[in-house]
Order: C-alpha cells, then structure tokens, then sequence
C-alpha cells in the first residue's frame, strides 16, 4: 500500500470531501485523525466516519476543532503528534462557503470566511510543520477550489479566499522545500455532496452545471481523495508548489469560451 505506517491528519473530514480523502488515505494504509468542528454541515458523522476507516484496517480517531482558533489548532496537531507518535501528512480541507457579493456580504461573513478558509490552513500549518520534518516523507496539501481560478457569481467571500489559498501553497513550498516538505494544492470542481446540494442553487443551475463538465458524470468525494493519495504517496515525492485541478475538465471549458 502507498501510505502504510503513515499518519494522516484531516480537517473537516467528517463529511463530503474530506471524509472521501480521509477514506481513501486509510485504504492506502494510512492512520488518520479525523477532524471537524461541532458546527460541520449536513451528512456529517464523525463516530461512522472513524469506524468505516478502521474497518478499513486503519488507526483512526477523532479530534473536534475550530481551525480558526489558534489554541484548538494547536492541540488538534499536538494530540495527533501524541496519539500516533508524529505527523507525515496534513490535509488542510476545512472550508465554508458564504455565497454573496462585495455588496451584500455582512462583515461576519468576510472575516469568518478568511478565518476559517485561509488562517486555518495557516495555523494548522504552522504547528504541523515542526513535526513534518521529522518524518522521511511529509506532506501538505491544501483543499481549494476551482473558483481560485475561475470566477463565479455571488462567491465575494470564497473565490478571494481560495485563491489565497492557492498562492500560500506556493510560498509554503518555496519555504519549506530545504526540508523536503512537499506542500500541494486541490482545487475540486463540483463534487457530489449534500453542501454541494445546498449551495449549488445559490449561483448556478444543475442543467448548466452538467454543460460545463466535460467529462460524462460530476465528481464524488473519492475523486478528490485519489487525488490526494497520489500527493502523500512516494509517487508525488519531486511535486511541490502545485495546484492540481480536479473538475471533470469545467475550467478548462470556461476558457476555452
């Protein structure tokens, strides 16, 4: 297996996206640590989600925390350090979407957008990357989104802070490449999961949705992870500083218009 003996820690992986990677690092023979906040969206479900990666044949458990609280973020990657004796990958996939424009978005929304979206993956970040050195394959990768490059209607608050995230991922492995710490990005297109039910009405209809993806069926939550086993494995050892998009080809589409 690609990833056996190797520790993962996964934000908002309790449901969605970071449930599917979370799945598929466990099933390449990784521990993980599931992480999400008490506020995670719908379809979310920790105890099943830890007890599917253990089925699995996997270590895992779960640790609730707020990534845009510096103290919880802290303690998230020290008990995992702790708990599983180091670190080899952290995936920072948390994110909340606050669909509105520069216009209507409330100061709340902004900030919490930027707290959550682009400070967590920060400070989770900065207290894995002591321990990220001590491992002989570590790993960061970053969930963004489509939207870093590629504008959509009413998404103010979460395309500014993708594509913040996407450049961080850069600086991050311009200053951590000394230490052959590989930091990578995500940028998933649309992908099956009950958030994307709820906020794919907000900005764009389903029948225009399936004429932008070129390929012939929209992503599932393990996409996104076979896309991360492959950055965490040996086999993305000289892959630094990258933002792999996975969206069925909708970016390119857009254009190509």
């Amino acid at each position: 297996m690609k990833l056996d003996t190797r520790t993962a820690v996964v934000t908002g992986a309790a449901s969605g996206i970071g449930r599917g990677i979370a799945i598929e690092l466990a099933r390449e023979g990784a521990d993980v640590v599931v992480s999400d906040t008490d506020e995670a969206p719908p379809g979310s479900d920790q105890a099943t989600t830890v007890e599917e990666l253990r089925d699995l044949g996997a270590e895992a458990t779960f640790v609730e925390c707020d990534v845009s609280d510096q103290l919880e973020a802290e303690a998230l990657i020290e008990t995992a350090a702790e708990e599983f004796g180091g670190i080899d990958v952290l995936v920072n996939n948390l994110s909340i979407s606050r669909p509105g424009t520069v216009e209507h978005l409330s100061m709340e929304e902004w900030h919490e957008s930027i707290a959550v979206n682009l400070t967590g993956k920060f400070l989770c970040s900065k207290y894995a990357i002591p321990h990220l050195r001590e491992s002989d394959q570590p790993r960061i990768i970053n969930v963004s989104s489509q939207v870093a490059f590629v504008s959509r209607p009413r998404s103010a608050a979460y395309a500014t802070t993708m594509a913040a995230v996407s450049h961080l991922t850069r600086q991050m492995a311009v200053d951590l490449g000394s230490d052959d710490v590989t930091v990578n990005a995500i940028a998933p297109g649309p992908v099956k999961t009950e958030r994307m039910k709820e906020t794919t009405q907000e900005w764009i209809l389903p029948s225009r949705m399936d004429n932008r993806v070129v390929l012939s069926t929209v992503g599932e939550p393990k996409d996104i992870g076979r896309a991360a086993v492959y950055l965490a494995s040996e086999d993305a050892r000289y892959v630094t500083g990258h933002n792999l998009v996975v969206d069925g080809g909708w970016t390119v589409n857009d254009l190509a218009e």
